[in-house]
């Protein structure tokens, strides 16, 4: 089966953007896309309730008439994909039915139905199906694929989960420096071998040393992270997310997720083991 990468849309510039963002990994990998649109879930659409039956069939014709042409303007093999069942359901039956390499989706101004749609899809599709996530900002302008990879790092060790494991020949086929980014409120150097060995042992980013380190101290976290990835001229950020604080965080609970909303490049997020 060809690799697959699975982008939720809701039809937005935000959406179109993961979608055109992802084409491109699925170019690299010989893949396809499937544009999944979750049509009047209550999480995206709460006003489509007081909507009359003749109305919102003419709508669901003319969102899907729009998938599909969207989904055949792909550089790469893509479907349209359009379910009227609730996000968890259609996530689940998605992921069933292709087994993707990852998930996708824009990211617009806060506060927006993709916003939504992405902060819930943390229990579905990241703490049952442990998945990976992209996260695709609208604003992102960047023409091809990623050649500066920042993987975010505190100093604790994990396991990935299968699926993010899955993403080796894809990482691997991208050929990108990748920089081990660590910020601290704290002053000096911080004990990252235990993170070092736990990024180096996923197979994910090549040979990884003391010198692929760059220590951000004296700054939150997650300010502190961001400014590495401007200073490195990342193209890519990559988070390592455990059970506990998926959505919530890899070094406490707000981190991971003000990296989402704050972060001007796409970001990767990545399941752990328990």
């Amino acid at each position: 089966m060809e690799p697959t990468f699975v982008v939720l849309t809701d039809l937005s510039a935000a959406a179109e953007a993961a979608s055109t963002y992802t084409a491109r990994l699925a170019t690299l990998m010989g893949g396809q896309v499937v544009l999944l649109h979750v049509y009047h879930d209550p999480l995206l659409e709460p006003e489509a309730a007081m909507m009359a039956v003749p109305a919102l069939e003419a709508n669901r014709q003319q969102a899907m008439s729009e998938l599909v042409q969207r989904a055949q303007q792909l550089p790469v093999p893509g479907k349209a994909e359009m379910s009227e069942e609730t996000l968890e359901v259609a996530l689940q039956q998605v992921i069933s039915q292709y087994h993707p390499l990852l998930l996708a989706a824009g990211r617009e101004a806060p506060h927006t139905a993709l916003d939504r749609l992405v902060a819930n899809l943390a229990l579905p599709a990241l703490r049952q199906a442990r998945y990976p996530l992209l996260l695709v900002p609208e604003t992102w302008t960047g023409a091809g694929l990623p050649r500066r990879v920042v993987v975010a790092a505190d100093e604790q060790s994990f396991w990935l989960t299968a699926p993010s494991l899955a993403l080796a020949p894809l990482l691997q086929a991208l050929q990108a420096k990748t920089t081990l980014v660590h910020a601290s409120p704290g002053r000096g150097p911080a004990p990252l071998d235990a993170a070092l060995l736990a990024v180096g042992r996923t197979g994910l980013f090549g040979g990884l040393t003391g010198s692929d380190v760059y220590e951000v101290p004296e700054e939150a976290p997650a300010p502190g992270v961001l400014r590495a990835c401007a200073e490195l001229g990342a193209e890519l950020l990559v988070v390592p997310a455990r059970p506990h604080t998926l959505l919530g965080g890899v070094f406490h609970r707000s981190v991971t997720a003000e990296l989402l909303r704050r972060s001007p490049i796409p970001v990767l997020v990545l399941p752990t083991m328990p």
